[in-house]
């Protein structure tokens, strides 16, 4: 997690990690980050909420994203 990136979700390849923006929605962050891994870098779908790495590996989630509450929205 990250102060002042200039997306909700960064891939950084040098450091073969993804950074996300600290105040970014979790509900959002958790579909643009699905998203990167299978569309940008062509990782298998998980399923559920299990999120594969292009490698095939699980991918941790931070404790600081895991724990975040998420907010009910009106449909």
């Amino acid at each position: 997690m990250a102060d002042q990136l200039p997306a909700m979700v960064v891939w950084d390849p040098d450091e073969v990690s993804v950074l996300i923006r600290r105040d970014a929605p979790v509900e959002d962050v958790l579909r643009e980050l699905r998203a990167l891994l299978t569309v940008d870098l062509g990782a298998p779908e998980g399923t559920g909420s299990l999120m594969l790495c292009f490698c095939g590996s699980r991918v941790v989630l931070p404790a600081e994203l895991v724990l975040a509450p998420l907010t009910a929205k009106a449909c």
